[in-house]
């Protein structure tokens, strides 16, 4: 509760300005969005485009909460749903972004000799995201559900508060393995190496919408921002990241 008042006062402070461009994002964009923000911004003189980084669901309860957000960008459709079951959302403004899969990663050199989802239970500590706020928790947790080794597992989880603290925690050799997107995983291929990916049909799909907020007062310049993000300079950043691009 006091890291989400803090989020809240900091996006408050840098809305008060009326300058910024606020995006929440999930944490998973972090560097692909890192690379685009500066882009746009080269783009469209005199507008600057201030991220907010975490785990979708704490995003979404942080606007259901009244942080400013021109911008929500979701690692899963659950929590814009939300948003847009209580009127958060633009109407028009949503586009299906991103697609994703899901990885069991392990430490780089690990001695333990994981090889895929079934050898988890030699494993003593296993990460992932909290399934109620983290979509890769939720997808891991789905999938593991599917495998039939939830049960066996659930005494060895630590988890994440989002999915690069997981991805933290494995490459530090804190846990034996960890759950994530294959694009997390690829940031780090010194530290953590992919053992597994999700079998299809594991989980739901993974799906990355994108909206303006209901009140936005950037509302021309965000959907600038999504288009960007949906055009051929975001397609050829985000691909560099190794998410698919849905194409419209």
């Amino acid at each position: 509760m006091k890291k989400l008042l803090i989020v809240f006062v900091l996006l408050a402070s840098h809305a008060a300005l009326g300058a910024d461009l606020v995006v929440s994002a999930a944490a998973s964009l972090t560097d692909a969005m890192n690379e685009l923000k500066p882009l746009f911004e080269s783009r469209h003189p005199g507008e600057k485009v201030l991220c907010n980084y975490g785990a979708s669901g704490s995003l979404a309860r942080q606007i259901e909460g009244g942080a400013p957000a021109d911008i929500f960008v979701s690692a899963s459709s659950k929590q814009m749903d939300r948003l847009d079951s209580k009127g958060l959302v633009q109407p028009g403004s949503r586009i299906d972004l991103l697609a994703n899969e899901i990885a069991l990663v392990v430490p780089k050199h690990s001695k333990l000799g994981l090889k895929g989802f079934a050898d988890l239970s030699r494993a003593k500590r296993i990460s992932m995201g909290d399934p109620g706020f983290v979509p890769a928790g939720r997808y891991a947790h789905q999938t593991l559900e599917k495998l039939g080794l939830m049960d066996a597992l659930s005494s060895k989880m630590v988890y994440g508060e989002d999915v690069r603290q997981v991805l933290e925690y494995v490459a530090r050799g804190e846990v034996d393995a960890g759950i994530v997107f294959v694009t997390d995983a690829e940031i780090l291929p010194g530290a953590v190496e992919i053992v597994a990916r999700a079998p299809k049909g594991s989980h739901s799909p993974i799906v990355y919408p994108a909206a303006v907020m209901k009140d936005s007062g950037h509302s021309k310049i965000a959907k600038a921002f999504i288009s960007f993000l949906s055009g051929e300079e975001g397609k050829r950043v985000f691909s560099k990241y190794g998410f698919s691009v849905i194409e419209k």
